[in-house]
């Protein structure tokens, strides 16, 4: 059985980064998960004949066995019937609201609530993206570290950069940042639905 705790303390760092998340977590459901295994009809038909209507009905009482490759229904009397993966729907009882994705017997579920801290990081990645192409356009060195200056007159614009300031120095090689008149070799404006900043940057 895979260790959930190790494999988060292990590789969390990537999986953040690679699906673009904040935090992971083990979380615990408030009530009991039961996963259900449904025969579709329609495909067992083809193979089973006469017998469809049984596998059926044995499966939803539950006489289902997990094996390697598929599911083994049977009955009280110990017939069984071996189903392949595409024979049958797995559905997971207890588990409810939005944003749960299940795959095999792992159980995924998403907080997509966008809190105002991560709002402001949302923003000052964007920044971020802004400031390395204006490097680009000015055809700075790859390497070479450059001065930011800017100015906004937006509030929750002005809060980002100055809380993020170490990010963005990090993330654009920004060696000095000051807010004031901007300046430099290429002065652009990034704009966004709070409002504009600004920024001019130099070697």
């Amino acid at each position: 059985m895979i260790n959930l705790e190790a494999l988060l303390e292990k590789y969390g760092d990537i999986l953040k980064e690679e699906v673009n998340v904040k935090e992971l977590w083990i979380f615990v459901s408030e009530g009991p998960i039961v996963k259900i295994y449904k025969p579709l009809g329609n495909q067992l038909s083809a193979k089973f004949w006469k017998d469809t209507g049984q596998i059926i009905a044995n499966g939803k009482k539950g006489n289902v066995r997990e094996q390697e490759n598929g599911i083994e229904v049977f009955n009280e009397q110990g017939q069984s019937r071996m189903l392949a993966p595409e024979d049958y729907e797995v559905v997971y009882e207890g588990l409810e609201g939005d944003n749960v994705t299940v795959e095999g017997n792992t159980i995924v579920k998403m907080d997509l609530e966008i809190t105002p801290e991560l709002e402001k990081e949302g923003i000052a990645r964007e920044i971020s993206r802004f400031l390395n192409q204006m490097r680009k356009d000015a055809n700075f060195p790859v390497e070479a570290r450059v001065s930011l200056t800017y100015q906004t007159q937006d509030s929750e614009l002005k809060t980002v950069m100055q809380e993020f300031s170490s990010f963005l120095q990090e993330e654009a090689l920004i060696q000095s940042f000051e807010e004031g008149n901007p300046e430099g070799e290429i002065v652009s404006t990034f704009e966004n639905e709070k409002g504009t900043i600004e920024m001019g940057l130099k070697r």
